[in-house]
């Protein structure tokens, strides 16, 4: 990767914007290699762990923000790998709901802590929390302004939706552990993994 200077400083935002997602994105793919799954597998586990109700893939894609098509080649990737389970409605043989399986919820629980850790250890070490919030607030524009370029806009997460206990403890550990100054993302996953 090449530190990209322009005389625009909108460009060089745009650049660095790129460059900074891409590198994050790649360095928690590396981690998340290392449990042999991918951060397109632990959205879906995520979506899924979250849910009340089974999803159908088109609902997944929604919350998951990708293609259908792609969406249902990573579920079906994901039901030989044991992780997920497509189930026919007895009403209508035509609609297919995704439900999370045992060995899908042991690899969220083993992953979640790779994911959220290393999120809040990048972040952590360059902003402060007033600095983090303001920096959410300017990206949060940035995507609101470019999903209404795409003629949609960001949902409210519904009602069916909420944290299962599972995930929710293991971030919330993590978040703890840092508050008494714990550092190194790979150590607290390295820790989680091996309890």
């Amino acid at each position: 990767m090449h530190n990209w200077e322009t005389k625009d400083p909108y460009l060089t935002a745009w650049v660095r914007l790129r460059q900074a997602s891409d590198a994050a994105l790649r360095a928690t793919e590396i981690e998340l290699g290392k449990r042999q799954t991918t951060l397109a597998q632990m959205d879906v586990l995520l979506i899924l762990s979250m849910s009340k109700i089974p999803l159908s893939p088109g609902e997944i894609s929604a919350y998951v923000f990708r293609e259908k098509h792609s969406v249902s080649a990573l579920l079906s990737r994901m039901q030989r790998a044991g992780y997920v389970k497509k189930v026919r409605s007895k009403k209508d043989q035509r609609v297919v709901k995704i439900q999370i399986q045992p060995k899908g919820k042991e690899l969220l629980n083993q992953s979640v802590a790779v994911i959220v850790g290393y999120a809040r250890d990048l972040l952590r070490t360059r902003f402060t929390e007033k600095e983090i919030k303001q920096f959410d607030r300017s990206m949060k524009a940035l995507r609101d302004l470019a999903l209404r370029e795409l003629g949609t806009d960001a949902k409210r997460i519904p009602a069916t939706i909420e944290w299962e206990p599972e995930p929710l403890g293991q971030w919330q550990g993590i978040i703890k552990r840092y508050h008494a100054g714990e550092a190194g993302v790979r150590r607290v996953a390295a820790a989680s993994k091996s309890k």
